[in-house]
């Protein structure tokens, strides 16, 4: 089962993709979502998140001690995401792991301006929870020979479902990303971010950056 959990972790035995329904279409622009861009960014594109409702700040000490302050926020029904910048939109649960920007955080305390807003949450990696048909599937695999090189790909039989890894062919992003046969079950289906009330997705796409 793939879960992404508060820590930002991702435990691998990727069955439990999950999403919803997805709507596919090619579409001319590009405005895709990229690790290193902001909370703030991802607001304006896909509206207020699901969760959190709010964000804590963490604390001055915490800061300056370099503390890991990352931030775990998701979109249950984020609409029109470009995985991976190809030209084609989806519709579908959109979880993304952020991290304070710590000394760009101390810096505005200093000089009393507001801090630890959306603006200073910088995404690690992304991840899109949806669902595709086979032929939609294979548009997506034949969308990304541009610009993306699939360097693995691992058949598994308990539950069904094919992982692949990718890079992009500038080197500096990375991607992992299953497929699994629509109607297929998803075990997923009481976890309260990926399963309930959209339990039967089968695609799972993770970006982040290289190295």
């Amino acid at each position: 089962m793939s879960m992404i959990r508060q820590s930002g972790i991702l435990v691998r035995n990727l069955a439990i993709v999950v999403g919803v329904a997805a709507v596919l279409g090619i579409v001319s622009t590009q405005a895709a979502a990229f690790p290193g861009e902001t909370a703030q960014e991802m607001i304006e594109r896909y509206g207020q998140p699901s969760l959190p409702t709010a964000l804590q700040t963490p604390s001055v000490t915490a800061l300056r001690a370099g503390k890991p302050s990352s931030v775990l926020v998701v979109w249950f029904q984020a609409k029109e995401y470009q995985p991976l910048s190809l030209p084609m939109k989806m519709e579908g649960r959109v979880v993304a792991s952020f991290r304070f920007d710590g000394p760009a955080v101390l810096r505005k305390i200093e000089r009393g301006e507001q801090a630890g807003t959306w603006g200073d949450l910088r995404c690690d990696f992304e991840n899109l929870f949806t669902t595709l048909s086979d032929a939609q599937f294979q548009e997506f695999l034949k969308l990304m020979e541009k610009n993306w090189l699939i360097t693995k790909k691992t058949p598994h039989v308990d539950p069904p479902y094919t992982l692949y890894e990718a890079i992009s062919r500038d080197g500096t992003l990375k991607a992992e990303f299953s497929f699994r046969t629509p109607g297929v079950p998803s075990p997923s289906a009481n976890d309260p971010y990926y399963g309930g009330k959209f339990p039967d997705g089968n695609v799972w796409i993770r970006v982040q950056r290289a190295g």
